[in-house]
């Protein structure tokens, strides 16, 4: 270092140990893995294999690693202030992880490069990987937007250091590297910068080693798997003893699963876990049978997710509900996006079905821009009585956000995922760098767009807000809120004049000449309870009754009308248990919930019995003065 050089010490390492992340293992799957996906071909699945060697293997020398791959490196490792607390000892084997894609295009771009601030640059994923930290030209709807991903490397090595081998998919050419980074210190007397490099050096530029016997060797002592497959390999050397132990394809397992599994579950991506002698293949077809395998205990929370979004995948357009949009440049509410007049309907089907699917427009607007762009986001929503909270993931192009929560109702579980790219670039703007969470008051993300912390809230709230709008109570007085929970022998079940329009009279059932009337309010006839069914007879006052009486029997339902909701697995009138007792009276129908009499004397009598004693019975009456045709 030059005595004028600013001290500064790396930090990057600190964005991926955010709790929320969860391990160095979830940290090194979620960025290998949106790296990946970011340099996908586009030709098929993305295949991200993690293997790790416990050495030595067949071809392991460890005087020939440390002198061949590793010589220059010991003095700075043992520097005092270089900031390491694990350093191996010399003739420690080298236990080390490789991380391996396929289907992707590799480290394509110009290998000399060392800036970027000429007006003609061109896209240079090689000079980005290697010569930048905190700095990217991703495209904007890209997962990786702050430069910093591949810092988990090093992270997850004890000498903080990793190698990268590349075939790149444009000219075939094959490139190693490696980069060792520590805190400044000092060697021999003279000051040294954090980032130090394996490789061939032009003056002070690094470059790629391309000797095609020296990438063979490389190749063959650590089982690399690249030579004429596009794509990069990285190996991190004496790995983080976090991630090692028997635990370490489980922990891989779960962290792909729960931070991965939307593009798995779609075709997508591919996860491949190693650990000699076993190996794990996580995709589409056998993700399932995996998190059911009693192996992997931990993972098996994650079912119940991994259903809901393989249904959501299934869904074709015309089972989406489409909400209306918010108007423009005014904050968006999500309850202005729904229909009054569809509530009671979607509540209905929430109730019945116990999944839907919504799509919601939202417009997007850069400050000093007046053209609005329309975009949107789907929301899938599942009702599920065996959850004990809330459960919600937030999934930008196939990344979840573990921070980003919204749902506070026990028993609902939720996806929102956001793939068009306008909403994409939009929240990519509002992520901190760990991509963990979507923050409203970022400098970089309030100052640029047009109502930008409302729309970020109007994305994060809603499946709360969808589930309230499902869930609310129907306005005005509900008498019958509490009658499953405490209910009084009564001999009027029903209030007078109430739900007469409840009680069926066609579709080829027993129809009658007089009015369809409550038994509360008739002046005629008098139903009574009796243990486990009911009584009908004359009222006492009463001068005349009907001849003819048809009733209608229904268990009691929380909501709906009982009688349209009968089913003969309730009870069948013509059908054991349910006797009938008729005296003064002449039985001329009993089947299903339906029963008729014809009234031979005043003081006649039904007595009907049988039911559940558990369940609240309703009974509606047709008294008819003349015969009716059944």
């Amino acid at each position: 270092m030059q005595p004028g050089e600013i001290n500064v010490d790396p930090i990057e390492g600190e964005f991926f140990t955010t709790e929320a992340i969860g391990s160095i293992t979830d940290a090194l799957v979620r960025e290998a893995v949106q790296n990946s996906l970011d340099a996908a071909r586009g030709d098929g699945p993305v295949t991200v294999r993690f293997t790790r060697f416990s050495v030595p293997n067949r071809a392991y020398d460890a005087r020939i690693i440390q002198k061949k791959y590793l010589g220059g490196l010991p003095p700075h490792l043992q520097a005092k202030h270089a900031g390491l607390q694990d350093i191996p000892r010399p003739s420690e084997p080298m236990d080390y992880l490789l991380v391996e894609d396929y289907g992707t295009r590799g480290l394509q771009g110009d290998i000399h490069q060392y800036d970027d601030l000429d007006d003609d640059f061109k896209k240079n994923d090689f000079y980005y990987f290697w010569r930048n930290i905190g700095r990217t030209r991703k495209e904007a709807a890209d997962l990786g937007r702050w430069g910093l991903g591949k810092t988990v490397f090093q992270a997850a090595s004890r000498i903080n250091s990793f190698f990268g081998v590349t075939v790149r998919a444009d000219d075939g050419r094959m490139l190693l590297m490696g980069q060792a980074v520590l805190k400044i210190h000092k060697t021999a007397g003279k000051r040294y910068a954090p980032y130090g490099y394996f490789g061939c050096f032009n003056g002070q530029l690094a470059l790629p080693v391309e000797d095609p016997a020296f990438l063979k060797l490389f190749c063959d002592h650590f089982l690399v798997d690249r030579f004429s497959k596009p794509g990069l390999s990285i190996l991190v050397p004496f790995l983080d003893r976090e991630i090692e132990g028997a635990t370490f394809a489980q922990n891989f397992i779960h962290s792909a699963v729960k931070h991965y599994f939307f593009p798995i579950l779609a075709g997508k991506l591919v996860v491949e876990i190693r650990q000699d002698p076993k190996a794990y293949r996580l995709d589409a077809d056998s993700l399932d049978k995996l998190l059911k395998n009693p192996r992997f205990p931990k993972s098996q929370s994650m079912l119940g997710i991994v259903d809901l979004a393989r249904w959501a995948i299934r869904q074709p357009a015309d089972a989406v509900i489409k909400l209306n949009e918010p108007a423009v440049g005014k904050a968006p509410k999500l309850r202005d996006t729904v229909d009054p007049a569809q509530i009671d309907g979607l509540q209905q089907r929430f109730l019945k079905n116990r999944r839907l699917a919504f799509y919601l427009p939202v417009s997007i607007q850069r400050q000093g821009d007046k053209k609005v762009r329309h975009t949107g986001f789907t929301v899938f929503l599942e009702r599920d009585d065996s959850l004990d909270k809330a459960e919600d993931y937030f999934i930008r192009q196939g990344v979840s956000l573990p921070e980003v929560t919204s749902l506070k109702h026990k028993g609902m579980r939720a996806i929102v995922s956001i793939t068009e790219r306008e909403l994409s670039t939009f929240l990519g703007d509002a992520e901190n760098p760990a991509h963990t969470e979507w923050e409203r008051n970022s400098k970089k993300f309030k100052k640029k767009y047009r109502l930008g912390p409302s729309t970020l809230d109007y994305v994060k709230s809603s499946p709360r807000e969808l589930v309230k709008i499902l869930t609310q109570p129907k306005k005005g007085q509900d008498k019958n809120l509490l009658k499953h929970i405490f209910s009084l022998p009564n001999p009027t079940l029903d209030p007078p004049g109430k739900d007469q329009q409840e009680a069926p009279v066609d579709g080829g059932k027993p129809k009658g000449s007089g009015p369809i009337v409550d038994v509360a309010g008739s002046n005629y006839i008098q139903l009574t309870p009796v243990k486990g069914g009911f009584r009908l007879t004359k009222r006492p006052k009463a001068t005349k009754v009907p001849r003819y009486i048809t009733l209608w029997v229904a268990y009691e339902v929380r909501s709906g009308n009982p009688f349209k909701k009968y089913t003969p697995l309730d009870f069948d009138l013509a059908k054991p248990p349910i006797d009938i007792q008729v005296q003064g009276a002449r039985l001329l129908l009993n089947r299903e919930n339906r029963l008729q009499i014809e009234v031979q004397k005043g003081n006649f009598k039904l007595s009907v019995s049988g039911f559940d004693l558990h369940r609240d019975l309703r009974v509606k009456t047709i008294p008819n003065r003349h015969d009716p045709k059944i």
